[in-house]
């Protein structure tokens, strides 16, 4: 019996899951107006979210249109989200996507590339380090793997950018400090 229970409450999960794999993102977000009713979508629904992270994460644009309805989208939705590991995934997609731009068009300038990127996340996460902190960690990660030189200083530059500031030094001041209690007697 307890089996029976479990498969009849699975069925509706693996429809679920099988149905969101069968979403054709590219077309949802092909329009402005579609973007942002794929991103009200995603404010009520958030195993929508997650499928549409997943895929803006791993999209392999077919055109210049789609790839800038992708970035724009995935700015978008990083923007939006509190979800965490949504916003890792988005990140890391954004690194990807650019990385892979540094590598076809060779009219980029890889830093440039990098800080217009930086500049771009900074600004959809409102400057939160609980969402871009992580960054500096996967751009190390993919340095790990990188052969094209290109691709090398784009991440580089990415890296500089999002390493956490030096701690500030406060020069020390000559500053006498009194002993004295406000019980003893002045002289």
């Amino acid at each position: 019996m307890t089996s029976l229970v479990s498969v009849c409450l699975a069925i509706p999960v693996i429809v679920w899951a099988q149905s969101q794999r069968n979403v054709d993102f590219a077309a949802l977000i092909r329009t402005p107006a579609g973007i942002q009713s794929t991103l009200e979508r995603c404010d009520g629904d958030p195993a929508f979210e997650t499928a549409l992270a997943n895929w803006l994460e791993t999209a392999h644009p077919r055109s210049a249109a789609e790839r800038e309805a992708i970035r724009d989208t995935t700015l978008r939705l990083l923007n939006d989200t509190t979800d965490h590991q949504v916003a890792l995934g988005l990140i890391n997609g954004l690194l990807l996507h650019a990385m892979e731009d540094v590598k076809l068009d060779p009219a980029l300038v890889p830093k440039q590339h990098a800080q217009a990127l930086y500049a771009d996340i900074a600004k959809a996460v409102h400057q939160k380090r609980s969402k871009a902190k992580e960054s500096d960690v996967l751009a190390s990660a993919l340095l790990e793997g990188v052969t094209d030189a290109r691709q090398a200083g784009f991440v580089q530059e990415f890296m500089k950018l999002a390493e956490p500031p030096a701690p500030r030094r406060v020069p020390s001041v000559n500053v006498t400090v009194s002993t004295r209690t406000d019980s003893e007697p002045r002289q």
